[in-house]
């Protein structure tokens, strides 16, 4: 099942090529990633939700659904110098909105979702995020990641409690400290950074993070200037790791 898939057809006027996939994996049952690509509006969201049965499904269909609602109600001028303010809002009122709807209903309690948000305007480009799905930005044959990992172990290594390479096998490395729907108000980070030609962005889920180096992410970005089939080659590269979780990635080139 292909979820949370997005497109409109609004002219933009810096063209962005786009490719996004989503996957299964190998292990789970039920796909619980969501995102969404609006490249003419320059709006790109990737969520894993969690919880048993079907909730996590309906904790990221509902993020990426009210989250990118909230983004496109936007006309260009209209957000001023406030835009971080705007992606802060929609995520309070995706979290909001899982949080009522895990208390209307009990199969649903327990839900939650990471939610990763970015937009381009213009040379700017805005990020919002909760939890460990991640943002990288690729330049000049580097890739930096742009988002913190809201997690135990990235806590650990921040503190240099634990080596990078000790958090890949760490017990704990798939517990979340933050996401939507964990408490009433949650804060996302967010940033403004200038966007250039030749930039290459990359959001995904920990179904890729968590098997794919980010050294081999980049090689897969600079060895390919088709997005989709570059999508498709990291997908692969995770599901020959194992594909033990579901595995979305979405890539923005701004040429």
């Amino acid at each position: 099942m292909v979820l949370g898939l997005y497109h409109e057809t609004q002219e933009r006027r810096q063209p962005l090529r786009v490719g996004s996939l989503t996957d299964i994996g190998k292990v789970r049952e039920i796909n619980q990633d969501c995102y969404a690509v609006v490249p003419e509006r320059g709006v790109f969201i990737v969520a894993d939700g969690m919880g048993g049965h079907a909730a996590g499904e309906k904790a990221s269909q509902t993020a990426v659904q009210i989250i990118r609602d909230r983004l496109l109600s936007i006309n260009d001028g209209e957000y001023g110098g406030s835009l971080l303010g705007v992606l802060q809002a929609s995520i309070q009122e995706a979290n909001r909105e899982i949080i009522q709807s895990s208390l209307e209903d009990a199969s649903m309690r327990g839900m939650g979702t990471t939610a990763t948000v970015v937009m381009t305007r213009s040379d700017q480009l805005y990020v919002g995020h909760v939890g460990d799905s991640r943002a990288y930005l690729v330049r000049n044959r580097r890739i930096d990641q742009i988002t913190d990992d809201h997690s135990i172990v990235a806590q650990l290594v921040r503190a240099r409690a634990i080596t990078p390479q000790e958090a890949a096998r760490h017990p704990y490395r798939n517990v979340i400290t933050r996401c939507l729907g964990m408490q009433a108000d949650v804060e996302a980070d967010t940033q403004q950074r200038e966007l250039r030609g030749g930039d290459r962005l990359l959001i995904c889920s920990d179904g890729l993070s968590g098997l794919v180096s980010d050294d081999e992410m980049l090689q897969a970005l600079l060895n390919s200037a088709d997005p989709q089939a570059t999508c498709q080659e990291l997908v692969n590269l995770a599901l020959e790791r194992g594909g033990s979780d579901n595995i979305t990635v979405v890539l923005v080139y701004n040429d």
